[in-house]
């Protein structure tokens, strides 16, 4: 059997703040790959899943991240990043060789920038660093990131092979945040559409699973794995949360805002969005994405197209 791979330079000491969908994967994947992991959440159940990988867990933010070398964030909001961030300034001044926050949330590139002047005024360096990928592909994700790049440089060491197969640096700090948003733009239209066809396939008097085995399953360029995803869920109700419609409504939140700073209308975002508001009003807010074709289910047939209208 084969030993943790640590890199050359030995384990680090690392503290994850947010042990959620895809912070608990992180704290794991990098304790099994030797670090020191520290982790925090004031979820007792996230915790107690995280101590179960080997984290030294802990409620408290700032108690996980007293001496850290690397501090990854993973939390749902830019107001809970920041907030964080505020809570946690006295343990970032502790190391005078200046600690680096990387945030892996979707924030959007204002909240990055805000969070980035809030570490550094506490001493620390930051890099937005939000991840591409789901939670089962920890090890393989895609950090895109906006900072130094010594400080780029500083995150790859410590990630390449054990949360990630890329660290790209796309820019300053908030060139990561905007690609990621613009990205769960996609995914958004992307879901938006896979749950359209799935109802009109109904309607149609298609057999919704066969309708999606049938598509996935085939050579059409409209396939995508996200399609191949969701589709069978939405046919079959399933909607265990991998990632939840309330997040999604953040995410193309973020998007419009993004479009709106430029001068220039999201059409299709906008339309994403009143999907999503129309799947939290159903109470679906913390249900999958694949949520989003119940609202489409329940519109008459003799009614607009807009369910959220």
């Amino acid at each position: 059997m084969t030993g943790p791979v640590v890199p050359a330079s030995g384990p680090a000491t690392v503290a994850v703040v947010g042990l959620g969908a895809m912070g608990g994967p992180a704290a794991a994947a990098l304790g099994a790959a030797g670090h020191r992991v520290r982790g925090a959440d004031p979820s007792a159940r996230a915790r107690d899943r995280a101590a179960g990988a080997g984290v030294d867990v802990h409620e408290d933010p700032a108690a996980a991240v007293r001496g850290a070398e690397l501090v990854l964030l993973s939390l749902p909001t830019p107001a809970v990043v920041l907030t964080v961030i505020d809570e946690l300034a006295d343990a970032l001044a502790d190391r005078v060789d200046g600690v680096l926050v990387a945030d892996l949330s979707t924030t959007g590139p204002e909240a990055a920038r805000e969070a980035a002047a809030r570490v550094r005024a506490a001493g620390g360096r930051f890099v937005d660093a939000p991840i591409l990928g789901r939670p089962a592909a920890c090890g393989r994700w895609t950090l895109v990131c906006g900072g130094d790049a010594t400080d780029v440089d500083r995150l790859r060491a410590l990630s390449v092979g054990v949360l990630a197969a890329g660290v790209e640096r796309i820019g300053a700090v908030g060139a990561g945040a905007t690609l990621k948003v613009l990205n769960n733009l996609m995914f958004g239209a992307i879901n938006a559409v896979t749950a359209e066809v799935v109802d009109l396939a109904e309607r149609a008097g298609l057999d919704p699973a066969r309708f999606a085995a049938v598509v996935a399953g085939s050579g059409a360029a409209t396939v995508s794995p996200l399609f191949a995803d969701l589709a069978p869920r939405m046919a079959a109700r399933d909607y265990a949360p991998t990632f939840t419609v309330d997040l999604l409504a953040k995410d193309v939140g973020l998007g419009v805002r993004l479009a709106d700073g430029l001068g220039v209308e999201a059409t299709v975002s906008r339309t994403v969005a009143r999907l999503t508001a129309a799947a939290s009003a159903a109470g679906l807010g913390a249900r999958d994405t694949a949520a989003l074709v119940e609202p489409l289910r329940d519109r008459p047939a003799d009614g607009p197209a807009d369910p959220a209208r």
